[in-house]
C-alpha cells in the first residue's frame, strides 16, 4: 500500500465554485523498499562464535532482480529466492571489529540497490597478562622522539619525529650515538619507519607523505595517503601501518596501496590510538599511545592475545623531559627485543613474560 503524506504548507492549493480548499495529495519522497532487513540493528554487538540472525522482507517481488547477500563485502550467498526469508551466518572464523552485512539487488533498470547493517565483534578470548622485565639497559639519545626502531640485518635504525628535527638515523647499539643520520625536510613530521628489500620506508604524521630511501639515505620516491602515519613494519612482503585509531593496514610496497585491514579488538572494547609497530614471530606488536603498555595481536583476526604491562620500564625510563612509551624492535639475529620512549635516555633490552 502507498502511504500518502498531506502537504497543507508546500503542495499546491486548489480552489472548487464553493471556494472550499482541495488538498494536492503527493506521492511520497521517499517510498518504501522492497527489499529490507529487520530484527538487525546498525552497530549490534557480537561475539566471535556467535550466529548473527535476521530476518529479510521482500515487499515487492515484481521489482526485485539478482538478490545477493554480502558479509564483509564478500558475496556470501547468490540467487536468493524472492521472498521473506530468514538467515544465520556463522563467525567462529571471522575477524573482530566491524562486519557489514549487505542485501542487494538489481531493479527493472538493472541498477543496484541494497539495505546494509554493519555490525561489531568483540573477541572470544581473554587476552593474557604479561609484563616486560628489563634484562639490559644501553644509552639512547634523549634528543630522538622515538617514533619507529627496528633492526635490518643486525643493524639499528630509528625514525624520529617533531617539525624541523625529524631524523631517520643508523644508531649504535652500545652508545646510543648516530652512526649517520638524514634530517628531514621542516615540513614532516616524521613517524614509524621500516626496511624491506634494502630499501628504507618512513611515513609522516598529518603530511600524507611516505619518504622512501635506498640504504644510503637518499631519497629515491614518495608515495601519498590519506588519514595520519603512526607506526610501520612489514612482513617480509607487505607494509604494515596504523594510523592512530583501532585499524591497523596491510599496503603493497610498490604502490602503496591498501591490500587489506584488521581492527584490533579484546573481548571488552576496541583498542585505539595504536602507534609504533613491530611484528615478532608472525605476531604483532603495538605500542598504546599514552599507555604503558603494549599489545600482542593476531594479524589475522585482530584479536589481542596478550597485554604487555611495561610500567616497570617506564618508571625507569621516563625521567623528567622525558614523554610517553614508544619504539619497538626486535632482532632477529640476536632473537632479542628493545623497548625506549620519546626522548628517554635509555632503551632497554626485554622479555615478555
Amino acid at each position: 500500500m502507498k502511504k500518502i503524506r498531506i502537504y497543507s504548507l508546500i503542495g499546491f492549493v486548489l480552489f472548487s465554485c464553493s471556494s472550499e480548499p482541495e488538498i494536492e495529495i503527493n506521492e511520497p519522497l521517499h517510498p518504501e523498499p522492497p527489499v529490507k532487513i529487520i530484527n538487525l540493528k546498525n552497530d549490534e554487538q557480537f561475539v566471535i562464535g556467535d550466529e548473527i540472525v535476521f530476518d529479510l522482507v521482500v515487499s515487492d517481488p515484481t521489482k526485485v532482480k539478482d538478490l545477493e547477500l554480502f558479509v564483509s563485502d564478500t558475496l556470501y550467498k547468490s540467487a536468493l529466492k524472492k521472498e521473506n526469508q530468514s538467515f544465520k551466518i556463522g563467525t567462529k572464523k571471522a575477524r573482530v571489529g566491524f562486519t557489514k552485512i549487505a542485501i542487494t539487488y538489481a531493479d527493472e533498470k538493472g541498477d543496484r540497490h541494497g539495505d546494509t547493517r554493519t555490525v561489531v565483534l568483540f573477541s572470544d578470548i581473554v587476552p593474557k597478562a604479561k609484563v616486560a622485565k628489563i634484562v639490559g639497559t644501553y644509552p639512547h639519545d634523549k634528543s630522538s622522539y622515538t617514533q619507529g626502531l627496528e633492526f635490518y640485518k643486525g643493524k639499528l635504525f630509528e625514525g624520529t619525529g617533531q617539525y624541523g628535527k625529524s631524523i631517520l638515523a643508523e644508531v649504535d647499539l652500545k652508545s646510543g650515538k648516530h652512526l649517520r643520520k638524514h634530517v628531514l625536510d621542516a615540513q614532516y613530521f616524521g613517524e614509524g619507519i621500516t626496511i624491506l628489500n634494502d630499501t628504507i620506508y618512513q611515513i609522516s604524521y598529518t603530511e600524507h607523505t611516505c619518504i622512501v630511501y635506498n640504504m644510503n639515505f637518499e631519497k629515491i620516491k614518495e608515495y601519498s595517503y590519506s588519514g595520519e602515519g603512526w607506526g610501520l613494519c612489514n612482513n617480509g612482503k607487505s607494509l604494515i601501518m596504523s594510523n592512530g585509531s583501532n585499524e591497523i593496514v596491510w599496503r603493497n610496497p610498490r604502490s602503496f596501496a591498501i591490500e587489506k585491514s584488521i581492527y584490533v579488538f579484546n573481548d571488552q572494547s576496541d583498542i585505539g590510538q595504536l602507534n609504533e609497530l613491530e611484528l615478532i614471530n608472525g605476531r604483532l606488536f603495538v605500542n598504546v599511545y599514552t599507555d604503558d603498555r603494549i599489545l600482542e595481536v593476531d594479524t589475522t583476526t585482530g584479536k589481542v592475545l596478550s597485554d604487555i604491562d611495561c610500567s616497570e620500564v617506564v618508571l625507569d625510563g621516563r625521567v623528567p623531559g622525558a614523554d610517553v612509551l614508544n619504539g619497538i624492535a626486535y632482532n632477529p639475529v640476536t632473537r632479542k627485543i628493545y623497548i625506549t620512549g620519546k626522548w628517554w635516555p635509555k632503551l632497554y633490552e626485554v622479555t615478555f613474560n
